[in-house]
């Protein structure tokens, strides 16, 4: 390019390639809302406790609510920082191919100006 340092298939390339990341953000992120652990209904749950209790990493019947109820804690914190990181690789994704787009556009400006100052010159 001229005037630029930079190379627009790498720009493009970035930009691709930012783009998968953020698909694979974006179904980790899928995956980890699907290992949700549920409460414990406070009514059935806590008369018929084996019984009404949910299928969860912790089973049905170890009585460690404290402990499922941090993993749901941490497992929430994580889901909300995957979006944002899914979000925030998919911005820089659209502005990286922005950026080859307008690095493009300059540099197809100064080609034709070139080109008409060569012109004019010689004619």
């Amino acid at each position: 390019m001229i005037g630029f340092d930079t190379d627009l298939d790498d720009l493009r390339a970035s930009s691709k390639e930012l783009g998968k990341a953020a698909d694979i953000v974006s179904a980790t992120h899928t995956g980890v809302g699907g290992q949700d652990v549920p409460a414990p209904d406070p009514v059935t749950g806590g008369l018929l406790p084996g019984m009404f209790a949910p299928d969860t990493a912790f089973g049905k019947s170890l009585g460690m609510r404290g402990v499922s109820a941090a993993y749901e804690e941490h497992r929430q914190a994580v889901e909300k920082m995957l979006a944002q990181l899914y979000r925030s690789t998919q911005d820089a994704s659209q502005a990286l191919a922005r950026v080859a787009e307008l690095y493009e556009s300059v540099d197809e400006d100064n080609k034709q100006r070139l080109n008409r100052a060569a012109y004019g010159e010689q004619g």
